[in-house]
């Protein structure tokens, strides 16, 4: 008898365990799906992506990536770079400033190189999450640095985000 109440238990419990686990996995995924929707429909949100790329004949080298039009706000979300440059020198420094010379609003944490496919060639590439802010009519700068000069050095840096209406 008593182990007939064992498996009757084990039973109910595994079927409730089975119940309260799927409810509760839907509630979670429905939220998660709630949460990575964008309405791109929406002219309050619209979807910014930019790049500009820099040729390292300087220490530090800049470049223009937008300006933001007037009655918007840029939220800048990921950035992602990918840089080549000769083995004996690297980028040190990347960051998104405005306007051109002016204050640094956020800085693209750079990665150690790598090694490239081509001899005498590194490559220095990677992506990280921000959050950075730019006021109607602000230009966006790209300045990059390097530990020396170079001509066949060139960095890309994607910029990708979105324009808040205000």
């Amino acid at each position: 008898m008593s182990r007939m109440k064992i498996v009757l238990c084990t039973t109910l419990a595994a079927l409730a365990l089975s119940f309260v686990g799927s409810s509760f996995g839907q509630s979670v995924a429905a939220q998660v799906r709630a949460a990575l929707v964008r309405d791109v429909d929406n002219p309050a949100l619209q979807p910014f992506r930019a790049s500009a790329s820099v040729v390292m004949n300087f220490l530090n080298v800049q470049a223009q990536v937008a300006v933001v039009p007037a009655g918007k706000r840029l939220v800048i979300e990921s950035v992602t770079y990918q840089g080549a440059s000769p083995t004996n020198m690297q980028f040190i420094f990347a960051g998104l400033r405005t306007p051109q010379f002016g204050t640094f609003v956020g800085q693209i944490e750079i990665n150690p190189p790598h090694a490239s496919a081509v001899s005498n060639f590194f490559i220095q590439d990677g992506a990280q999450a921000t959050r950075m802010y730019f006021e109607p009519g602000e230009e966006v700068w790209l300045s990059v640095s390097a530990s020396s000069s170079s001509a066949n050095a060139q960095m890309t840096v994607y910029v990708n985000g979105h324009f808040v209406t205000l």
